[in-house]
């Protein structure tokens, strides 16, 4: 079978970033009200029920022994501390922040691939880096960021998060083949749906009053933040993981700073300034750079 072209791959990772890109919002609205460990358990429960139902047939081979020892490793990194992280971080911090933090993912990701010996380093992706890493910080200012203010605890929490996640795309890459790409995302979230049950059964069978005196955009932004956010993006990512690098999936992350920004813009919390024109050019041009190919090669691949 023939390999996707760059446009659909390529495609899929920018569509991934548009819907993170708005979950910080959603996120922050929904643990003004709810609890952030609570609402992190309900979202992975629903999250794993549609993902089972909709792609349980896309497992090519189902785990035996040992082998769940590493998913569920994996399901603890990429799924249980990796959503309860950014969300108990959202209730500390604010999405700025926390997209500002998201560009330390393809760091992290290059620097775990690199350390565990599954990619190597060449100019391009250094490159690459360090111009798309320079328009995010541009876009928020890191001239201004003060360390000791009362969100560097949410930062902390959200850094935290990041490289969770980092470390478990690389993690997951040598799985993909064994399980398929969706497969293997229906195993993780399964299983971060069991781990958290007792924390999901509380908050919908205890806490189901709180949640129906809910305004109604309380439950749009939870029916975003479960199908949107997590089924599709982690649909995308395992999709695009299967014919690209995982530091290069990551590096797509530099994409949602802009994508807040643009929001911002149009809810008429911000106006389009040389900074955003700037940074969103320096971003794209190292976007680009991640794309050129050498002949050093992922090891993976």
């Amino acid at each position: 079978m023939a390999n996707p072209s760059l446009f659909k791959i390529y495609g899929s990772l920018i569509l991934v970033q548009l819907i993170f890109g708005f979950h910080y919002l959603t996120t922050s609205i929904i643990v003004e009200r709810i609890d952030a460990f609570e609402w992190t358990a309900i979202r992975i429960f629903f999250a794993g029920v549609l993902m089972a139902l909709i792609y349980r047939h896309r497992i090519l081979n189902f785990p035996k022994g040992k082998e769940w020892n590493f998913l569920i490793i994996l399901s603890l990194l990429g799924i249980v501390l990796n959503t309860a992280f950014f969300t108990k971080g959202l209730e500390y911090t604010t999405p700025a922040h926390a997209s500002l933090i998201s560009c330390m993912i393809p760091v992290m990701t290059l620097v775990f691939a690199w350390l565990l010996g599954k990619e190597e380093m060449n100019k391009y992706k250094s490159l690459s880096i360090l111009i798309a890493m320079s328009g995010a910080l541009i876009l928020f200012g890191i001239d201004d960021l003060d360390i000791r203010s009362e969100l560097f605890f949410g930062d902390i929490l959200i850094f935290i998060n990041f490289s969770c996640f980092g470390l478990f795309l690389v993690l997951s890459k040598s799985m993909i083949e064994h399980h398929s790409s969706l497969g293997l995302t229906v195993l993780v979230m399964s299983l971060g749906s069991v781990i958290l049950l007792p924390f999901s059964v509380k908050g919908i069978y205890l806490n189901y009053d709180l949640w129906l005196s809910q305004p109604w955009w309380i439950w749009f932004a939870a029916f975003y933040s479960i199908f949107f956010a997590t089924v599709v993006t982690y649909s995308l990512n395992y999709y695009a993981m299967g014919f690209v690098e995982s530091s290069k999936v990551a590096l797509f992350i530099y994409l949602q700073p802009v994508v807040a920004g643009s929001i911002s813009v149009l809810l008429g919390r911000d106006e389009i300034t040389v900074r955003l024109l700037v940074s969103s050019a320096l971003i794209m041009l190292g976007l680009l750079l991640s794309t050129i190919e050498t002949k050093s090669t992922s090891k993976l691949s």
